[in-house]
């Protein structure tokens, strides 16, 4: 397993439902990550969170697949190791 990194997950589509953050918190915290945030920006949702690096990139494939109510056309995702 790798070391703890930082992750900025960027996700383009239809990706402004009310309950995907609260989808996207549960599942972040059932991998074990932290400090896990959600912003609607412009192209889409930005989600940040801290935590193994094989758990972030975990998280971005979830997140990939959503829950019904999104349509995830773009998932980017950029990590950072924690210093």
């Amino acid at each position: 397993m790798s070391g703890q990194a930082h992750a900025r997950i960027l996700l383009t589509g239809d990706v402004h439902s009310a309950d995907f953050p609260v989808w996207i918190n549960r599942h972040a915290h059932k991998l074990g990550l932290v400090r896990v945030t959600t912003e609607r920006v412009e192209d889409g949702l930005q989600v940040r969170a801290s935590g193994a690096e094989e758990m972030l990139q975990a998280l971005a494939l979830g997140v990939s697949l959503g829950p019904e109510s999104v349509l995830v056309d773009t998932v980017t995702i950029t990590t950072e190791a924690c210093a």
